[in-house]
């Protein structure tokens, strides 16, 4: 708008992005964190219709995966329409990209996702950064993968769709108007054929470091980098920022942003066994089960003919589904002794083995990196995300850890932290790409004086009082 400065329009379109999509998904009656099935909107006729995918993008058939971040194939796709409380200024179109990267074995494969570039000029420090975006939950079948989804391709919203999860999209564009690329990954076998391999910390690394330098293969740019996610993507954020000393020394980092990262999925796994979201245990079961041959087989001897029917429609599920078929359901349902899935992988030795390969807190973030962890989040454990920024400065890294701002909101905690959280998330992004000093790192930022956190001048949401003064140093 004529006449506001860069930090008071980005303070405006995140704080409307957070309030259009906070107002939105806490009026719904039914758990938002799992991204439930909404009720008919007026007029709406129920699921909307949305044009067909062309399937032949994602037939990996006739390509050959080659060196990281290689371009195998694009196609333009539209951008949806926003809503029109949000001036943001969209491209008409995105690229879709389908690029090389590597599984956790070391073999090259292709994974799919879409790259946004700006219609506005980065006006900070040194050329056009990039931002690598890893989505929440949104599930495990190819048809839930965000290049196939809203806002991109003429989709149906999240609300017509009944994918909610898909809301994250609104903050391609918030980092767009901020003159940032971004570049959406779909994650390994997401989109693309083959198991998607939910919470593999080693490839969701590589597809979140390999999408940047497919995004710099694509614009010909080489400026700073950054990575952002929010649970599923919070982990994938953790694990690239982890990862990338070892994997992609080339690329130059400038911060990470992980909100409710599953670091510990021992955790997380018997926090939301019975609840709405058990299904993603489900997800990550398939994923183990399809990179460690092994434990295929011994896991599918302790399933009963439920268990392993469950397993198998979970492979083709939207979080949305999960929900509506499985939700509050208990793993020990699943199995043949009555335990659970998680003590059934830790009775076996191949599982623990599978289990610790996906621990994120070992290593050292090459970046400094924000974590956000709500208390009252009932999906994803809030002990096991500030352990790991206890890890990681302990380790020796530059960490601001932030407790999520909101009070108890019946079940939307988790799904609503993508939205408090956010504005912090984005203003310490933009703050390290613009240089900003990482002073006050390892300091708790809810506690702390905010000009302790870098980009806090950037947020517009004011944080309640949490009844204590004292500045936690980890």
């Amino acid at each position: 708008m004529p006449g506001m400065s860069p930090a008071s329009r980005i303070r405006r379109r995140t704080t409307v992005a957070a309030l259009t999509a906070a107002m939105l998904v806490t009026g719904l009656s039914t758990p938002v964190a799992a991204a439930p099935n909404l009720p008919e909107l007026p007029g709406s006729g129920g699921e909307a219709q949305a044009p067909p995918i062309d399937e032949s993008f994602y037939d990996t058939s006739t390509v050959t995966a080659g060196a990281p971040g290689t371009i195998l194939r694009t196609a333009h796709a539209n951008t949806a329409p926003m809503p029109a409380e949000l001036d943001y200024p969209l491209p008409s179109s995105v690229t879709k990209v389908l690029y090389s990267t590597t599984d956790m074995h070391g073999n090259a494969i292709p994974v799919s996702g879409y790259l946004v570039e700006p219609s506005v000029a980065w006006s900070g420090a040194g050329e056009r950064p990039t931002v690598v975006i890893g989505r929440g939950t949104v599930g495990q079948g190819d048809k839930c993968a965000p290049s196939r989804n809203w806002p991109v391709d003429d989709q149906a919203d999240p609300f017509s769709s009944g994918r909610l999860v898909n809301l994250e999209g609104i903050y391609d564009w918030v980092f767009a108007a901020a003159g940032v690329r971004v570049f959406v990954t779909d994650y390994v076998g997401m989109g693309t054929p083959g198991m998607h391999t939910y919470m593999n910390r080693a490839e969701q690394a590589h597809a979140m470091l390999d999408g940047a330098r497919a995004a710099r293969n694509l614009s010909g740019g080489n400026g700073k980098v950054a990575f952002y996610g929010h649970s599923q993507g919070g982990g994938a954020s953790a694990a690239a920022v982890e990862s990338a000393a070892a994997y992609a020394p080339d690329l130059d980092i400038a911060a990470a942003y992980a909100s409710a990262p599953p670091a510990d999925l021992d955790a997380v796994q018997r926090g939301i066994d019975g609840s709405d979201l058990v299904g993603a245990i489900g997800f990550t079961i398939n994923g183990l089960n399809a990179r460690y041959p092994e434990l295929d087989s011994i896991l599918g001897e302790q399933l009963n003919e439920a268990g392993a029917e469950t397993l198998g429609a979970l492979a083709d599920m939207c979080t949305n589904e999960i929900t509506e078929a499985y939700g509050y359901q208990t793993t020990s349902q699943w199995t043949r002794g009555g335990r659970s899935l998680d003590e059934t992988l830790q009775d076996l030795p191949a599982g623990q083995r599978a289990m610790n390969d996906q621990f994120i807190g070992n290593g050292v973030p090459v970046a400094p990196t924000m974590i956000v962890s709500g208390r009252h989040d009932l999906n994803v454990d809030y002990g096991q995300a500030r352990q790991l920024a206890q890890n990681w400065c302990s380790n020796g890294g530059q960490v601001f850890y932030q407790d999520d701002v909101l009070p108890r909101i019946d079940t939307y905690n988790h799904f609503a932290q993508a939205v408090s959280g956010a504005p912090f998330g984005v203003g310490f992004i933009l703050a390290m790409f613009n240089g900003a000093p990482a002073h006050g790192a390892c300091i708790n930022g809810v506690d702390a004086p905010a000009a302790t956190v870098p980009g806090s001048d950037l947020v517009s949401i004011d944080i309640p009082d949490t009844g204590s003064a004292q500045v936690n140093r980890f």
